[in-house]
């Protein structure tokens, strides 16, 4: 949900810099800010499935460790 948030507001921001540099003498600044806040999109949001990968990878090693714990106690 927050991702869809953030994409959202992504393309809102872009659509605006660009409808304004089109009425621009000089556009490139509107264009290095429609560009930047993608750039800034997919930053934050590999951060974002980098952490959920760690989370999910530290999960996995504590259900591996609870289901062995669990076997050794019940021979």
């Amino acid at each position: 949900m927050k991702t869809t948030l953030y994409f959202i507001l992504t393309l809102l921001i872009s659509a605006g810099a660009l409808l304004g540099a089109m009425n621009m003498k000089n556009p490139f600044p509107l264009f290095a800010v429609a560009f930047g806040i993608w750039a800034l999109f997919i930053w934050f949001y590999h951060k974002r499935a980098k952490k959920e990968a760690a989370r999910r990878s530290r999960e996995q090693l504590f259900e591996n460790y609870m289901w062995t714990h669990l076997r050794s106690r019940n021979r």
